[in-house]
């Protein structure tokens, strides 16, 4: 039933630290900041997987890895991800979804 996500302020990130933490959120449409701009090891992986009504990210990390491992399985087929231009565009459900329009905050 979430609808509405809480803030995320934490920029120093712990291993798996919010894995799998909105998974299944079908009510949710946007994410919460992602404010972190160094990533630990599984620490957003499955964290948006299946919140298929999310279409919206904003997040201010550099570069992609493992810790963002099928973050974005099944959130809506189409939406906007705010990124650093620092950020490659790649597009998988390991990366920025695909069919989204991804724009850079800098």
């Amino acid at each position: 039933g979430l609808t509405s996500a809480p803030e995320l302020p934490a920029t120093n990130l712990a291993r798996n630290c919010y894995n799998s933490m909105f998974s299944g959120c079908t009510g949710l449409t946007s994410a919460p900041e992602l404010p972190a701009t160094k990533l630990s090891t599984n620490c957003y992986s499955s964290m948006f997987k299946g919140c298929t009504k999310l279409s919206l990210i904003k997040v201010h990390f550099t570069a992609w890895g493992g810790q963002t491992s099928k973050w974005v399985s099944n959130v809506a087929s189409t939406g906007t991800f705010y990124k650093p231009s620092a950020l490659p565009d790649e597009f998988s459900t390991d990366r920025i979804p695909t069919g989204w329009t991804d724009v850079n905050i800098d």
